[in-house]
């Protein structure tokens, strides 16, 4: 069954793809940062017409229209109101600078183009400083805190390497089969 393990072989890569398809979309920020949410349509140049972009918070807050290439705050959540950045000059850009973040911010963000049927969807992780760490409410945690925050680059790093050892392996058990 030689057939059988490339076959094998090519779900696990898909499956890593897919796995990383969804880190890439991560995008974190510090309290009172401003942070950018990308969204880019380079398959071709859409007409003006086509321009309709629609920013969602966690599926239901409305964060930003881009209507006919025109921003439009009209239905815009309060929440959002003057706090977007948009980039339209740059052609099939429709990312966003969220700015002054808060807590609250955290979530999933969707930017969908209905007219070309894309939609894609960012996760937004919101920390707190780590001078800002949160000492009144909780005087014993002062130390943990402040460490926690040191290790988060170091972590990111190693859940990376992580993933690209894991496939190494999952390569060479492939090859091995």
């Amino acid at each position: 069954g030689h057939t059988d393990s490339s076959g094998r072989c090519w779900v696990i890569y898909l499956l890593f793809l897919h796995l990383i398809d969804k880190v890439s979309l991560e995008v974190s920020g510090f309290v009172g940062d401003s942070v950018l949410l990308p969204c880019l349509y380079q398959e071709r140049e859409l007409k003006p017409e086509e321009i309709n972009v629609f920013w969602r918070y966690n599926d239901s807050k409305n964060v930003y229209d881009i209507i006919k290439g025109n921003p439009s705050t009209d239905k815009q959540d309060a929440v959002f109101k003057g706090r977007i950045k948009n980039f339209l000059s740059k052609k099939g850009d429709f990312s966003i600078v969220l700015s002054n973040l808060m807590v609250t911010d955290a979530g999933q963000f969707s930017c969908d183009i209905p007219s070309v049927e894309k939609d894609s969807k960012l996760t937004l992780h919101v920390k707190a400083h780590p001078t800002m760490s949160t000492t009144a409410s909780n005087p014993n945690s002062t130390s943990d805190t402040r460490s926690c925050s040191m290790k988060s680059q170091p972590e990111g790093i190693a859940t990376f390497l992580t993933v690209v050892l894991e496939f190494f392996l999952l390569h060479f058990i492939c090859v091995l089969y």
